[in-house]
């Protein structure tokens, strides 16, 4: 059975973010200077680092720390920015591109769809926007060497999301679900679709005679996901049906799949390709995942021969980004951050995210990003954005700073959750509150509507400082039952002070 074009929701979080970037030997950050941020949303989808600036894409718009995350700058309200989703995103210098789309809700079926690319060559002062690419009814032929290949025109942008963009000397390339592999030079806009070998095929060149219709609904290979431009003759492009490899700027093209090598890749859905440089040796890394193939696995891959062969790793667990520290990489995954410094001989990973001094705390295992500046590791969840330390004197995983979007209390008496309404099945709800001694204890209770207490959530807890706080709530009694739905009223008492109250929507 192909692969479903219709993509959920869920993979909006396919964090494409990391290259391997140039950072700092010599880099500090001192984790306790960060402050609680306004980040444009805490779904942070993108993460991409040019030295110490560290861009995010996320839900809700595109942000740039010049100062290592310590204060951002939001661009979510630049006009040129059509829907505020970021798919992608990549920088080279002061050129950055992005993609945008939404979740349009089609029969009761969410449909990716996207929306163009907004994009600035001057470090994100001016942006300009142009629309998705789209082909015309007429565009029914494919020039490739001696074939006409005749093809299937895409003119709408449903199921037309770009997941991928990879800068190259003067030119764009940008890897769509149903537009397939295109690029564009950047001195003129006008995009070139890319012909992929077709599912039959494990290689193709300009002289060869070929016979066959380049429809993204009959083959996965022409359904592209991750692109990787090294330079402008050696492309890598990952498809639902395996990894692609061009030395010659995208004419001619080998496949790669789980199906037509002796040491194969583990899933033919590759979501994720990064390069890793250690001296004069190139590894290719990618994130598999399975595709139509009974005997494909979840995982991860690389290669230290070019594609000749690969070396499989994690095996059964779902994958989604890269990045690397000299021999060192730091893998995103459904269950959290693992870090092998010896190409999987040895494997680490990072328990739940705890910021201890704001107490926030990151609810899911997923992590959808990660990226590298000097020894510090950044990563992007859908809840929010954290950073720990790497190095000799701190284990790795051990101390984290978390940033997420919030409203500040400030000087205001008051206290609110979010989010509300929320799904005890699906999420927790945050309690935020702020306390203005040095040293204060806290009792939080929640009640239900007939004001009869079923949460001790929190009693006479020391917090210090005069700082806002988060406490989180499951949505379950004191006999850890989960409560039915409806409205919920929670009591802050901070000291002796009087109490603040707030409201709470549980909606399963």
């Amino acid at each position: 059975m192909k692969m479903l074009l219709i993509i959920t929701s869920v993979i909006f979080f396919k964090l494409t973010g990391f290259c391997q970037t140039l950072h700092p030997k010599n880099y500090h950050l001192e984790l306790s200077n960060l402050e609680e941020t306004s980040i444009p949303s805490n779904s942070v989808s993108q993460l991409k680092i040019e030295m110490d600036k560290i861009w995010i894409g996320t839900s809700n718009g595109l942000a740039k720390s010049d100062d290592s995350g310590k204060t951002w700058t939001d661009y979510s309200f630049i006009a040129e920015f059509a829907n505020p989703g970021i798919y992608s995103l990549d920088i080279f210098q002061d050129t950055i591109w992005t993609s945008t789309g939404y979740v349009k809700k089609k029969d009761n079926e969410n449909i990716s769809t996207g929306s163009g690319y907004t994009y600035s060559f001057d470090g994100g002062i001016s942006w300009k926007h142009i629309g998705q690419t789209l082909d015309s009814r007429a565009d029914t032929i494919i020039e490739y060497g001696i074939n006409k290949i005749k093809a299937l025109p895409v003119i709408v942008p449903e199921q037309n999301v770009t997941y991928d963009l990879s800068i190259s000397a003067g030119k764009v390339w940008i890897a769509s679900w149903a537009s397939g592999l295109r690029y564009t030079k950047m001195d003129s806009i006008k995009w070139v679709r890319v012909i992929l070998p077709p599912d039959n095929l494990s290689s193709i060149k300009p002289t060869d005679t070929l016979n066959f219709y380049f429809d993204p609904r009959r083959n996965n290979n022409f359904l592209a996901f991750s692109v990787l431009a090294l330079d402008n003759d050696t492309i890598w492009c990952g498809t639902a049906g395996g990894i692609n490899k061009s030395t010659d700027g995208g004419i001619s093209w080998i496949k790669f799949n789980h199906q037509n090598q002796e040491k194969p890749i583990l899933g033919n859905w590759v979501i994720t390709i990064k390069p890793q440089r250690i001296g004069d040796k190139q590894i290719i890394w990618t994130t598999n995942w399975k595709a139509d193939s009974p005997e494909e696995e979840y995982g991860i891959s690389y290669t230290a021969d070019g594609g000749e062969s690969w070396n499989n790793l994690l095996k059964g667990i779902k994958a989604y980004d890269f990045a690397f520290k000299d021999s060192i990489t730091y893998i995103a995954t459904e269950e959290g951050l693992y870090k092998t410094p010896d190409f999987g001989k040895n494997f680490s990973r990072s328990g739940l995210i705890v910021d201890e001094e704001s107490r926030n705390i990151i609810t899911s295992s997923a992590i959808y990003t990660v990226g590298v500046i000097g020894n510090y590791i950044i990563v992007g969840t859908a809840d929010g954005l954290a950073i720990t330390m790497d190095d000799e004197n701190t284990p790795f995983g051990s101390k984290w700073k978390v940033l997420r979007k919030y409203e500040k209390i400030r000087n205001q008496i008051k206290t609110y959750n979010y989010p509300n309404p929320f799904s005890p099945k699906l999420e927790y709800t945050r309690i935020h509150y702020k306390v203005t001694e040095s040293t204060s204890f806290v009792t939080i209770e929640i009640f239900d509507y007939g004001f009869n207490r079923v949460r001790t959530l929190i009693q006479e807890a020391q917090r210090l400082g005069e700082s806002e706080y988060d406490e989180l709530w499951d949505g379950k009694d004191d006999d850890r039952n989960e409560v039915a739905n409806g409205v919920y009223f929670y009591r802050v008492t901070i000291n002796n002070s009087e109490p603040i109250w707030g409201k709470i929507i549980v909606l399963k």
